[in-house]
């Protein structure tokens, strides 16, 4: 009888220890899932010339003022820092002061322009002698640092209007062709190689990108010159 006892206590404990072992196999487990959707955003610049008559800038006269105001918008989807390249033809001429008197000849920019608050140059006008002109470089911003410009907004204009050069007749631009061209250019104002924000390092980072520059022969860039 004692024996069988034991025989049975034995079954029982190797039954409990069966269903124990079984029991080591449950866990509870979870998974989860984040998907996260990232968006590519744009630098995107719109240049415009508001106050532009093309109709102003025929059969110019010496001291001519006319109106070209070239602002840029940001119509991209990122803030950007901007810049802008002014083109303008230089010629070997002689030209008069207010009171009538002659100016030995010299290389002049054909037209002259006042810059507008809230842009700055870069260095000097770099001379191209192939094409005879004179390319000058503006920040949006201050010597020191690049100024934000953010999206759906315009900067002042670069000038409000352009001068036609005081110069003397039979030097051969009667007739002539001139053109004053206007390059903008955007980049993003993040993460520029470690924050940089100083006109001269974002510019050497941007020209270095070389964006693409949709050229077209608008009214906008020519003047027919009479004397």
């Amino acid at each position: 009888m004692n024996f069988k006892r034991i025989r049975l206590f034995i079954l029982a404990a190797a039954i409990v220890g069966l269903v124990a072992a079984g029991g080591v196999s449950a866990y509870f487990t979870d998974a989860d899932t984040a998907v996260n959707t990232f968006t590519v955003g744009k630098i995107s610049l719109d240049l415009q010339e508001p106050g532009w008559n093309p109709a102003e800038a025929e059969n110019l006269t010496p001291g001519k003022e006319i109106t070209k105001d070239p602002q840029i918008k940001n119509d991209g989807d990122n803030p950007a820092f901007i810049f802008a390249e002014i083109a303008v033809p230089y010629q070997n001429l002689v030209t008069v002061n207010a009171d009538g008197s002659k100016n030995a000849a010299k290389e002049i920019e054909l037209f002259s322009y006042k810059l507008n608050d809230g842009w700055t140059e870069l260095g000097t006008g770099k001379r191209n002698q192939t094409d005879k002109t004179i390319t000058h470089l503006y920040v949006y911003g201050n010597s020191n640092k690049c100024k934000e410009l953010a999206v759906g907004d315009t900067t002042p204009p670069v000038f409000g209007s352009v001068t036609f050069a005081n110069v003397i007749e039979d030097q051969g631009l009667e007739g002539q062709i001139q053109s004053i061209t206007v390059n903008a250019y955007g980049i993003q104002t993040t993460d520029i190689d470690g924050g940089k924000t100083a006109p001269e390092a974002v510019w050497s980072i941007l020209s270095m990108q070389s964006p693409s520059l949709q050229v077209e022969a608008d009214e906008d860039e020519v003047t027919d010159i009479k004397n």
